[in-house]
């Protein structure tokens, strides 16, 4: 199945794709602001969250909520930040996760240079807390 049948957002990594739906999907994002930054995107091009059906925006919301309580599962102790950002031209969530002990805060955890995709060890985790 395609992740996405639409403009230029980028397709996920190999191996970083941790949950699957008709409509949307999550993985870790390809360029990480921490380890477990992952991304929940819709399938079908649509620019604007105001693009969705009510429907639709209630079933996304309610796969990055799921999401975001199985990071939580899978890193104790982080505090996970859901940004929503829509300079890419298509619907997707950043769900990025504060670490104990990181000295990055609200927008300065989030404008720190990214990192590299390189730890899929923790997708097992992901896809047994969102059973």
């Amino acid at each position: 199945m395609a992740y996405h049948t639409c403009c230029g957002f980028p397709e996920p990594q190999e191996g970083s794709v941790f949950y699957e739906g008709d409509f949307s999907y999550a993985c870790f994002a390809f360029a990480p602001k921490t380890e477990g930054h992952s991304i929940v995107a819709w399938r079908a091009h649509a620019k604007d969250l105001n693009d969705l059906s009510e429907e639709e925006y209630h079933h996304l919301m309610g796969v990055v909520r799921r999401v975001r309580i199985a990071l939580g599962r899978v890193y104790p102790g982080a505090l996970v930040y859901m940004d929503y950002w829509n300079e890419a031209g298509h619907v997707h969530f950043h769900l990025i996760p504060r670490h104990e002990g990181s000295e990055k805060m609200g927008p300065d955890l989030l404008v720190q240079p990214s990192g590299r995709l390189v730890d899929l060890s923790k997708i097992p985790l992901l896809v047994t807390s969102l059973g």
